[in-house]
């Protein structure tokens, strides 16, 4: 036989991995073992170190078994979920099982061949914890300040709920600002010059530094300022076929919805206080254009900006068109 990559497609749940492998023969082979320190040892066991492992990523239940195979040296890719939906889609499929997904994620390995995932810095992890926590905090304090809210307005007499909600939005926020400032010195420990140089840019605060910084993975991979903007869901999307179908041109949103979110609050600051956003914002409206379109311009901008200050390792100028004129 051809020495040829020979592919293990593994789908992972929280307490089993099926996994379907090839053997020395290129025949097919399935097996479920436990998620567990136990179950990833099986693995190696019957099927190999050599072959490239390939996985779906599934928030934390697929993390143990990476860093076990990092650990043991092993060849292993992490593909987005989506990928891999709309891989097996592809073929459709009526049924769905662990078993047959498993199938799936050998042939999408076989087929595609994914790159090697490589492993973040363990920094990396401890700050994509604080930064998660933001946000869950985040949007508990939005919750309960909702339903506080609905209570004075129902006419209800929920005195002591109220309070109850107003101490619980109280203690959260104290525990995220704590949050906020041990992500803050992690991250100048992690990467202080990336730090600098994307708060640099005008518009970009502290917590969208840090959100691009961890979402990007310290920007690991980004080789020009579209992949950037893909990757944060912002790139134009067109929709028409024929004659017929002309539908609106938006945005793909196939990225962090919460980097959007930040970047889109960046925006509307940026607008007056970064001399190119501003000026792009103001010509786009001068030609019609709606404000909202024209703020998730100046957000690309912003993204463009910081992309060209990490790139080039320096510090954004607000002059530098004109120093270069």
């Amino acid at each position: 036989m051809d020495n040829k990559k020979m592919y293990c497609g593994i789908d992972v749940s929280s307490e089993t991995l099926d996994v379907c492998f090839q053997n020395e023969a290129g025949e097919k082979q399935h097996l479920q073992v436990s998620n567990n320190s136990k179950g990833f040892n099986e693995i190696l066991k019957i099927c190999g170190k050599d072959l490239h492992f390939v996985m779906e990523s599934t928030g934390v239940y697929h993390m143990g078994l990476m860093f076990f195979l990092h650990e043991k040296n092993c060849v292993y890719s992490v593909v987005n979920a989506l990928q891999i939906r709309r891989y097996i889609q592809m073929h459709l499929e009526r049924n769905k099982s662990d078993k047959k997904d498993a199938r799936r994620i050998l042939e999408y390995g076989i087929d595609r061949n994914p790159s090697p995932s490589e492993m973040p810095d363990s920094k990396y992890f401890e700050c994509r914890t604080m930064n998660n926590a933001i946000h869950d905090l985040t949007k508990d304090i939005t919750k309960l300040s909702n339903q506080i809210h609905a209570l004075k307005r129902s006419g209800i007499m929920a005195v002591e709920v109220i309070k109850c909600y107003e101490k619980m939005i109280k203690t959260m926020r104290l525990e995220m600002a704590k949050l906020e400032e041990k992500l803050s010195a992690k991250l100048k420990e992690w990467q202080p010059e990336l730090l600098e140089q994307v708060q640099s840019v005008k518009g970009i605060g502290k917590r969208a530094a840090a959100e691009l910084i961890i979402y990007t993975k310290s920007f690991k991979g980004m080789e020009n300022y579209k992949q950037l903007i893909s990757y944060s869901g912002l790139s134009p999307i067109e929709y028409s076929s024929g004659s017929s179908i002309r539908g609106r041109s938006k945005i793909c949103k196939q990225g962090g919805k919460q980097i959007r979110h930040i970047l889109y609050m960046c925006a509307l600051n940026a607008k007056t206080t970064n001399r190119a956003c501003r000026e792009l914002f103001d010509r786009l409206v001068a030609k019609g254009k709606n404000k909202k379109s024209a703020v998730i311009a100046v957000c690309n901008k912003l993204l463009k900006q910081v992309f060209g200050c990490v790139k080039n390792a320096t510090l954004y100028q607000d002059d530098y068109a004109k120093n270069i004129a």
